[in-house]
């Protein structure tokens, strides 16, 4: 080593090598200082983009919100605009471009699990959930810097997310009107009978009135939390507010838009027998089978003599008055069967007869006017009994017009006439058992009597006079018996007019659905419901025997506003058909045996279905607040890899 310091040529050896080293060392120091830049910088990329992402992803949910109003069902989906933001620094300069692609997705869940050989398995039950996905990607693209960056359309930075959205149609409530006025533009009240044991929202002011019996001094009774967009208008104008509004009363309180279709089902739902405002769909489900008809309404042109005491007289020697010319009606019936799922959701674009028991999730709708015919029962909850414990079953009915409790109706099968959804009262067989949420959707354009409403049929009830049957004298000795029919026709004008009235005591052709009917029914039993009900305007579920806010004592007749001649009563009227032999019929409307009461329709019970606070039918229509954005929870939000693009 001494030899080698002492020569020159050593000297120079070892300055090279101390120089090397020295240069190695430095370029040792630029590396780590630029790898530690590279990282930093790279940590600091994925942060931001991670920022950015989670931007977008919220970015996403607020523009659904938009995007569902002008079309609920995304189809196909849709994109929110590319949007673009500039980072710069001393020496870094990125662009960051972003953008989502938002997709509706319906999916059917287990909402039950069974032991089965000691194992738990899950049991379909038709329960479902729609989600909104919100995907996002986020690039960014390099700036100005060759030192690291390298080319300027490399993309360093991409990012990618999936959010879950949730859909909540909003509330199910025990009871919801978006007009507490009854379709006369008259006010309903609650009353003394009423005991209503779920949520309650009305977006008008409710009428409450201390009238009959009950348990409450003769007021109603509110169990839950009652909203109102309007305030509770009493009569008499002093009540007892803690009694009567025992869950809570909050008054001017935030409206909820009533929807006015069932786009959801028409998107998802299986369309069933046949369209047409002159078509109907009568279905008896059975679990998942399901058995019924079609009916295909016809229209004909009748004429009948007018005798004005007709049968009296017979046979005539004299020209009738007049004769009556006027269109019928009849309905040509197919069988129609079909096998349900185990849950899911059905829609006719008809008139829908329904009744039966259901298995699993189902929703059932209608595009024209929905008539129960029977009740409505879940196969794992015995009739009478709470559905709260059953995991398996729910129903939902929904129609864009109007629910209505059908009063009789004649039996495809043998045409007997078939008085359905009545009882006596305190038995199990009531009156009607309606297992649903129920919503009526119809919106009248000018014409509040096309507003949606759950109600019954045939509210004001007269005698008419069905067909006779009898031997009269005759020059024929073999003229036999003889069927005289249309009685009331052949009696009085038709169509009525100001010169010839309808009398006002007699039943309107046609309006008792199995028309003529001697001893129609008044009082009917009881509205059993285990669910809720959603209208657009306030049904009757009971009316007087003569309304004083709209009389119906006024002798006019013209059922579809209301107007129904003379007061219904149970007075009996006796008419005299035929002198020799003597036939006679008494015309007198009754209380269903063993109904009691001193009006016209049904008594309620009313419970909620509380499962129905986080589970709803499959494809519930939205009931949100006014202004609100669409009802969505959001769920899961997760960062996977990448795609190149979104598709």
């Amino acid at each position: 080593m001494k030899n080698i310091l002492k020569s020159q040529s050593g000297n120079i050896a070892i300055a090279m090598l101390l120089a090397v080293i020295g240069a190695m060392s430095g370029l040792t120091m630029s590396s780590l200082a630029l790898r530690n830049s590279v990282a930093a910088m790279s940590e600091l990329e994925d942060i931001q983009s991670v920022h950015f992402l989670r931007t977008e992803a919220d970015r996403g949910q607020a523009y659904l919100s938009v995007a569902a109003k002008r079309d609920p069902d995304i189809v196909g989906g849709v994109r929110t605009p590319t949007r673009k933001i500039q980072m710069n620094g001393s020496n870094y300069r990125k662009l960051y471009s972003m953008q989502s692609l938002i997709n509706k997705i319906y999916k059917e869940t287990d909402a039950d699990y069974v032991e089965v050989g000691g194992e738990l398995q899950a049991t379909p039950t038709g329960a479902s959930i729609t989600f909104y996905q919100v995907r996002s990607l986020v690039e960014g693209r390099t700036g100005t810097s060759d030192i690291y960056y390298g080319r300027r359309d490399l993309s360093l930075t991409r990012k990618y997310g999936e959010l879950t959205l949730l859909q909540d149609t909003g509330p199910v409530f025990m009871y919801f009107t978006d007009s507490e006025l009854s379709p006369n533009d008259t006010n309903v009240y609650f009353y003394g009978y009423d005991v209503i044991n779920g949520p309650v929202h009305c977006n008008t002011d409710i009428q409450i009135k201390q009238l009959g019996g009950g348990n409450n001094n003769g007021w109603p009774t509110f169990l839950s939390i009652v909203t109102t967009s309007g305030v509770v208008i009493s009569s008499p104008p002093s009540y007892p507010r803690d009694n009567v509004f025992q869950g809570g009363l909050i008054e001017n309180y935030d409206e909820y838009e009533f929807p006015t279709n069932m786009n959801e089902i028409r998107a998802f739902g299986s369309q069933i027998g046949p369209s047409g405002e002159d078509r109907i769909l009568m279905v008896t489900v059975d679990d998942t089978q399901v058995s019924g008809w079609q009916g295909q309404i016809t229209t004909r042109r009748e004429h009948k003599e007018l005798y004005p005491n007709y049968p009296m007289g017979y046979p005539y020697t004299d020209p009738p008055t007049t004769v009556n010319y006027f269109p019928t009606t009849d309905t040509l019936w197919t069988p129609f069967s079909m096998t349900a799922h185990n849950g899911g959701a059905y829609w006719a674009n008809c008139k829908l007869w329904i009744k039966g028991t259901f298995k699993g999730f189902q929703t059932w709708a209608s595009a024209d006017t929905m008539w129960l015919i029977g009740d409505l029962t879940y196969t794992d909850t015995a009739l009478g009994a709470s559905p709260l414990q059953n995991k398996k079953d729910m129903l939902g009915l929904v129609s864009e017009q109007s629910v209505i409790i059908k009063y009789a109706y004649r039996d495809p099968s043998d045409s007997l006439r078939v008085h359905t959804n009545m009882g006596s009262d305190g038995d199990l067989d009531n009156g009607i058992w309606i297992y649903a949420a129920m919503a009526a959707l119809g919106k009248g354009v000018n014409d509040r009597y096309g507003d949606g409403v759950f109600t019954f049929e045939y509210q004001h009830p007269h005698g008419s006079i069905p067909a006779v049957k009898f031997n009269p004298p005759t020059d024929d000795p073999d003229a036999g018996m003889i069927v005289f029919d249309w009685i009331d026709i052949h009696r009085n004008y038709w169509p009525q007019s100001a010169a010839h009235s309808w009398p006002a005591w007699l039943d309107f052709p046609w309006y008792n659905p199995i028309w003529p009917e001697a001893r129609p029914y008044l009082e009917r039993g009881t509205i059993n419901i285990w669910g809720g009900v959603n209208q657009r305007r306030r049904g009757f579920v009971h009316r007087s025997m003569n309304d004083s806010e709209y009389p119906s004592n006024s002798g006019v007749w013209n059922p579809p506003t209301d107007l129904c001649g003379g007061p219904c009563g149970t007075t009996a009227t006796n008419i005299q058909l035929y002198q020799n032999p003597a036939v006679g019929v008494t015309l007198q409307s009754r209380h269903y045996p063993g109904a009691s009461g001193s009006g016209v329709g049904y008594k309620k019970n009313y419970n909620y279905d509380t499962r129905m606070y986080t589970v709803k039918p499959p494809f519930w229509p939205y009931f949100k607040k006014q202004g609100e954005r669409l009802p969505l929870e959001q769920g899961s939000w997760y960062l996977k890899k990448p795609p190149r693009t979104l598709i």
